[in-house]
C-alpha cells in the first residue's frame, strides 16, 4: 500500500510539473497574477519576488525612501518590476541567469555582488529561492539573518574587470558563501510562510512535522524531564543534534542536564523568520554535538514598520492563543527591530481522550491495565491466606461504604478487586504560558565598520498535573499495612490496603524558567578581498521548579494506619476520604529545586578570497572561537536528598577552524557562474579544560556537469563531548549484594554511582551524496535524491551493575577486586564503580527524496511538493555481548530507532488575494514497542487558506501595508493515535509518531502598518 501511495504521489507530481515546464517553455515566459498593495517599494519588491518566482538583486539604502501606487493583474516579471518603479531614478536590466538587476542610472550594469559577513543580519546578498520554492529574501552568515537582496556599486573599470558574479548566500553547513540549494549539502530551509502554514504552535510541534525526524520529541513529562523539548535527526539519542540560534550555539538547559540538551520551548515560534536543517555530520564547522546534525533557528529582523498577529485555536479539550507585535525602523544604512510575542495553551488531560482515560485499552485492541490503586480502594491479606470471614485472600471496597465496614460488607465482594486507570488527573499537554522579546539593531560606524547586537528574553511557566497521591497496593505486594490496632479494621488483624486519594489536589510540577541571550558584535572590510567579524555572547536559563505534594510522609502514613485513636487513625476501608483533609494534607508537602544553565563566549574570523586560479578565486574562512559552559542545580528541598544539595560544573573550550573553497575546473559558458567543479575542505581543532582534544575535518564536492544538474557528495567526522552532567555529577556509594560471575557466589559489595571524570567523547561519522536538478523554465521544477549514511561510536550510558560485571574484561576499571586473597584467583569483588561509560554504536542509513514545483496557470499560481525520508538500515548495539539490532521500524523505548518512511506531500495555490495550501503528513508501518504487532501506516492532513484584505483595508487607512485572516487545521479528518506499548503500554499511544491532540482549528489576523 506504501509502494503504490508514494509511486502515485511521485507520478503526479512528476507529470503535473513536467507538462507545465514543456508548455513554459514552448510559450516563453508567462503573465502571472500580481497583487501589491501601495506600499514602500522595499516591502513591494519583496512581494513581487514572492509572487512572480524572480530574484531581484538590489541595494537596500537605493530603494529607501520611495512608495508605489500598488499592481494589480496578469504581469511578466519585466513589467511588473517596470511599473513599480516608475516615478523613481531606478532602472533596471536583466543578467543572463534570468535575475533581475535594480540600481540607480549611475550603476555599472555590470555588478558584483559582495556577500558581507555579520551576524546582525545585514549584510549585501541576493535573494534566492528555497527548496520548497519560497522566494527567500535572506542570507546567513554563521547562520544570520539578514536583509532585502542587495548588489554593491562598482566602477566602470572594475566592471571591465570582473563578470557579472550574482550575490551568494551563506547556509547552515558552511561559512564559505554558496547559492541556497546548491551547495555540496542538503540543506532544508523552512521559511516563516511555511512554518505559519503547518499550523503548529511551538518550535519542537513544527520541527516534529518533517520526514527528516524520525522520532519527535514533544513537552510531556513522558520523554524528557519536566517537559523539555529538542530535535533528533534520524533518531539517534538526545543531544546529538546541534541546536543555533542565529548561527551560534546555545548552552545546555539547566533541567536537561541528563539529556545535555537546549530546550526548544525557551524559543518563541512567531520570534522566528526560518529554519534551516542539516542533517549530516558537521563538528568541523560548529563543534560538539553535531553528529546528527545541525538546526538553526533564525529570528526575525531587519523589517521596517508595525506589524501585529493574533492567533486562536482549539482543539476539543484544548487551546492555544497566540499573539506577535514587532516594530521595526530604518534609518541610513542603520536599522533597529523589536518583536514581543505570548502564548497561552490550555491544559490536556489524560481524561479527554478516550484511549489515555482509562488504562483498559481492550476495546483499541491492547490489554487490560488498569490498576489496582482505586477510590474505593482494595484490602488484601498480607501473609496470603484468606480474610477472616471471607473466602478469599483480598476484596474490593465496597461502593457507599462509611464509617467503620463490617466483615459481612466484605463479602460480596471478596475474591474482587476494584481497578481504576493509574493516570487520573494526568496532563498529556500542560498547562503553558510563554513571553517572548527579540530586539536587534545595528549602527555603521563609516564605510568599513558596522556595530550590531541582539537581545533576547523569555518566559515559559509549565504547570504539569501528575496525578493523585495514592497508597499503592496489588496481590502479593503492598506499600502501607493497616494494623489490628487501628479502630477501623474489622479483620481483627494486620492487612494490606490500597487507595486512592482524589480528594488532594494532583501532585503538579509548576515550572517556571527565565531565559536571556545577549549578543554584541563588530564587522567590517579588510582591503578589497576579505571581510571580518568579531562578536561576544552570554546567556542564562534559571528554572524553579516546584513540585506540589512531591514529598510523602510515608512513617507519618504508616503511622495513621497504625494509630488506635480514631481522631488521628486513616480508614482506606471506606468510600471517600481516609481522614480529614487536614490529617491528609500534613502527609504531603511540596519541593523546590533551582536549576540554571550558563553559556557564554567569544569569536571572530575572516572571511575572503586567498587567490585566483585560472578556474576561479580561492575562498577561504579562518575563525577562532571561546566559549566557557556552566551548569547548577539547588535541591532546597527534596523528596530524596537532603535540603540544600548543590550540583555545581563549568568548562572552558577553545577551537581553531578553518575552511576552503577550491574551484577545480571553471564554466566555461558563463564565468561568472558557479564552476563546473569544486571542493572544500574544512576542518576544526576543539579542546576542552575537562576531557582534552578532539580534530575533525570535512570534505564536499560539487559538480555540475549541466546547468540544471548538480552532483554533490560530502564526508566528515564529528564528535559529542561528555556532558558535564555525565562527567561530574556527585558519586554515591550504596551496599548492594551481587553474583559474582566467575565464581557463581553472592557477594556483599560497595557500588559507586555518578559522573566519571575520565569519559571520551562519543565520535560520529558520517558521508551524503547526491544530485538535484532544476529546471531552467517558468515552472522551477526541483528535484533531489540523497543518500546519506550516519554512525555514532562510543555513546555515553549507563548500564545496569550486572551487565558491567558480566563484561569485567571490557570495563577492567570499573570491577575492582581484592589485591590479594587466600582463596586465590579471582579474589572477591570488593566494589563496583557503576558510572558512565563510552560503549556503542548505532549506525543509519537512508534516502531523501525532494520533488517541489511552482508553475502559474490561468486559475492562479499552484505549488506542488513531495518530501520522503526512507531509512532503509539502522542498527545499534547498546549492551556488552549483543551483536548490532536491527531497528528500522521496529520501535524501541530507548528511543534509538527509525520509521522506514516518512513524508509530505504539499499542494498549494495562490490567486489574487487568496492562497490556500494543502499537507499530507505519512508515517510508515512500524513493529510496536515490545510486540510483533504493527502500527502506524497513516496519514495527517493540514490545511490554511489566507485572503489578504489589504487593498479594502486601505479604504479606511492609507497606512495599512497589509492586513490578513487566515483559517487552518491540523489533522484535519481527526486522526486519533492507535493503541501502542510505548512505556510498558502505561500512555496507550505513541507519543513519538501520533497527535493526540486530534483536530486542531485555528484563525489567525495580522496588520501591516
Amino acid at each position: 500500500m506504501l509502494k503504490f501511495i508514494m509511486t502515485r504521489s511521485i507520478a503526479l507530481v512528476l507529470l503535473c510539473s513536467l507538462s507545465v515546464s514543456a508548455y513554459a517553455v514552448a510559450n516563453g515566459a508567462l503573465k502571472r497574477p500580481i497583487n501589491i498593495p501601495s506600499e514602500d517599494l522595499a516591502t513591494a519588491l519583496e512581494q513581487l519576488s514572492k509572487q512572480s518566482g524572480t530574484d531581484l538583486v538590489y541595494r537596500p539604502e537605493q530603494v529607501r525612501g520611495f512608495s508605489t501606487h500598488g499592481l494589480v493583474g496578469e504581469f511578466s516579471a519585466e513589467e511588473a518590476v517596470a511599473k513599480l518603479l516608475e516615478g523613481t531614478p531606478l532602472t533596471f536590466s536583466t543578467d543572463p541567469s534570468g535575475a533581475m538587476l535594480i540600481a540607480a542610472p549611475s550603476a555599472s550594469t555590470a555588478v558584483q555582488v559582495s556577500p558581507v559577513a555579520g551576524a546582525d543580519g545585514h549584510r549585501e546578498k541576493e535573494g534566492k529561492k528555497d527548496s520548497s520554492g519560497q522566494f527567500l529574501l535572506a542570507q546567513v552568515d554563521q547562520g544570520q539573518t539578514s536583509s532585502p537582496s542587495t548588489v554593491e556599486k562598482q566602477d566602470a573599470q572594475a566592471s571591465k574587470k570582473k563578470p557579472l558574479q550574482l550575490e551568494e548566500v551563506v547556509i547552515t553547513g558552511s561559512r564559505i558563501p554558496t547559492v541556497a540549494g546548491q551547495g555540496p549539502q542538503d540543506v532544508k530551509i523552512y521559511t516563516r510562510e511555511k512554518i505559519e502554514q503547518s499550523g503548529q504552535t511551538t518550535v519542537a510541534d513544527f520541527l516534529n512535522t518533517l520526514p527528516e525526524i524520525s522520532t519527535s520529541v514533544g513537552q510531556s513529562t513522558y520523554q524528557t524531564v519536566l517537559g523539555g523539548t529538542t530535535v533528533r535527526l534520524r533518531g539517534l539519542p538526545l543531544g546529538t543534534t546541534l541546536v543555533l540560534i542565529n548561527g551560534r550555539r546555545v548552552q545546555t538547559s539547566g533541567t536537561q542536564a541528563s539529556g545535555d540538551f537546549f530546550d526548544l520551548g525557551n524559543i518563541p515560534l512567531a520570534a522566528v523568520e526560518r529554519v534551516e536543517v542539516l542533517a549530516d555530520g558537521s563538528s568541523a564547522i560548529y563543534g560538539s554535538d553535531a553528529i546528527a546534525g545541525v538546526v538553526n533557528i533564525i529570528l526575525r529582523n531587519d523589517f521596517n514598520g508595525l506589524e501585529v498577529d493574533v492567533r486562536d485555536g482549539r482543539a476539543p479539550g484544548a487551546g492555544d492563543l497566540g499573539a506577535s507585535l514587532a516594530l521595526g525602523k530604518h534609518w541610513g544604512r542603520g536599522s533597529a527591530s523589536v518583536i514581543a510575542t505570548y502564548e497561552k495553551t490550555d491544559e490536556l488531560l489524560t481524561a479527554d481522550r478516550a484511549i489515555t482515560r482509562s488504562n483498559n485499552y481492550t476495546a483499541f485492541g491492547g490489554p487490560d491495565n488498569n490498576y489496582f490503586t482505586c477510590s474505593p480502594g482494595n484490602v488484601f491479606s498480607v501473609d496470603g491466606s484468606n480474610l477472616p470471614g471471607l473466602s478469599a485472600p483480598y476484596a474490593a471496597v465496597p461502593s457507599g461504604t462509611t464509617g467503620t465496614p463490617s466483615i459481612q460488607q466484605f463479602v460480596p465482594t471478596a475474591g474482587t478487586l476494584n481497578k481504576c486507570a493509574l493516570l487520573q488527573g494526568v496532563s498529556v499537554i500542560p498547562k503553558t504560558d510563554r513571553l517572548g522579546v527579540f530586539a536587534q539593531g545595528n549602527y555603521p560606524v563609516g564605510e568599513a565598520l558596522q556595530l550590531f547586537g541582539e537581545a533576547m528574553y523569555s518566559h515559559v511557566k509549565l504547570d504539569t498535573n501528575q496525578g493523585y497521591q495514592l497508597l499503592y497496593g496489588q496481590p502479593g505486594f503492598q506499600s502501607f499495612t493497616l494494623s489490628a490496632a487501628n479502630p477501623y479494621n474489622p479483620f481483627g488483624k494486620t492487612v494490606g490496603i490500597s487507595e486512592l486519594l482524589p480528594t488532594l489536589p494532583p501532585s503538579t510540577q509548576q515550572v517556571g524558567t527565565d531565559f536571556y541571550r545577549v549578543v554584541l558584535g563588530a564587522k567590517g572590510s579588510l582591503f578589497e578581498r576579505w571581510k571580518w567579524e568579531t562578536s561576544i555572547w552570554t546567556s542564562e536559563d534559571s528554572t524553579d521548579l516546584t513540585q506540589l505534594l512531591g514529598i510523602v510522609d510515608y512513617a507519618g502514613i504508616q503511622n495513621a494506619l497504625n494509630s488506635s485513636n480514631p481522631a488521628t487513625a486513616l480508614n482506606p476501608l471506606v468510600s471517600g476520604p481516609p481522614g480529614s483533609e487536614a490529617l491528609l494534607q500534613s502527609l504531603f508537602s511540596d519541593t523546590f529545586t533551582r536549576y540554571v544553565g550558563r553559556g557564554s563566549g567569544a569569536s571572530g574570523f575572516v572571511r575572503g578570497s586567498l587567490f585566483e586560479l585560472p578556474t576561479g578565486q580561492v575562498s577561504m574562512v579562518a575563525g577562532a572561537e571561546y566559549e566557557h559552559d556552566g551548569l547548577f542545580s539547588d535541591e532546597i528541598k527534596s523528596a530524596f536528598a537532603p535540603p540544600n544539595t548543590t550540583f555545581s560544573a563549568h568548562r572552558e573550550s577553545y577551537a581553531l577552524y578553518g575552511e576552503v573553497r577550491i574551484p577545480i575546473i571553471a564554466n566555461s559558458v558563463h564565468p561568472e557562474a558557479a564552476p563546473v567543479l569544486a571542493a572544500t575542505v574544512a576542518g576544526r581543532r576543539d579542546h576542552y579544560s575537562d576531557f582534552g582534544s578532539k580534530s575533525t575535518p570535512q570534505l564536499e564536492l560539487d559538480w555540475r556537469p549541466w546547468d540544471t544538474l548538480l552532483v554533490r557528495g560530502t564526508y566528515a567526522e564529528s564528535f559529542k563531548a561528555p556532558s558535564l552532567f555525565t562527567l561530574f555529577t556527585p558519586q554515591t556509594t550504596v551496599p548492594q549484594v551481587v553474583t559474582d560471575p566467575k565464581t557463581g557466589k553472592l557477594t556483599p559489595v560497595t557500588v559507586v554511582q555518578g559522573g566519571n571524570p575520565n569519559l571520551r567523547p562519543a565520535t560520529g561519522e558520517s558521508y551524503s551524496y547526491g544530485v538535484v536538478y532544476s529546471a531552467k523554465s517558468a515552472s522551477e521544477l526541483h528535484l533531489s535524491m540523497s543518500a546519506w549514511s550516519l554512525e555514532q561510536n562510543d555513546p555515553i550510558k549507563l548500564l545496569s551493575t550486572a551487565a558491567l560485571l558480566a563484561n569485567e574484561d571490557l570495563f577492567p576499571g570499573n570491577v575492582i577486586r581484592a589485591p590479594s586473597c587466600s582463596s586465590g584467583p579471582p579474589c572477591p569483588i570488593t566494589s563496583v564503580l557503576n558510572t558512565y561509560v563510552n560503549f556503542g554504536k548505532v549506525n543509519v542509513k537512508g534516502i531523501d527524496y525532494g520533488i517541489d514545483d511552482r508553475f502559474p496557470s490561468r486559475f492562479g499560481e499552484l505549488t506542488t511538493a513531495l518530501n520522503a525520508s526512507l531509512t532503509y538500515h539502522y542498527t545499534a548495539s547498546l549492551l556488552p555481548g549483543q551483536p548490532l539490532v536491527d531497528r528500522v521500524a521496529k520501535a524501541n523505548d530507548d528511543g534509538l530507532w527509525a520509521p522506514r518512511w516518512k513524508g509530505n506531500v504539499n499542494l498549494g495555490w495562490r490567486k489574487g488575494y487568496m492562497t490556500a495550501n494543502v499537507v499530507g503528513r505519512y508515517v510508515g508501518r512500524y513493529q510496536d514497542y515490545g510486540s510483533t504487532r504493527e502500527i502506524g501506516n497513516f496519514w495527517l492532513y493540514d490545511a490554511n487558506v489566507r485572503y489578504a484584505i489589504s487593498k479594502r483595508a486601505e479604504k479606511y487607512s492609507e497606512r495599512i501595508k497589509e492586513a490578513y485572516v487566515e483559517i487552518g487545521g491540523v489533522n484535519l479528518f481527526n486522526s486519533l493515535p492507535q493503541y501502542s506499548n510505548y512505556g510498558g503500554s502505561f500512555l496507550g499511544y505513541d507519543p513519538t509518531q501520533a497527535d493526540i491532540r486530534g483536530r486542531f482549528l485555528y484563525a489567525r489576523l495580522g496588520l501591516k502598518l
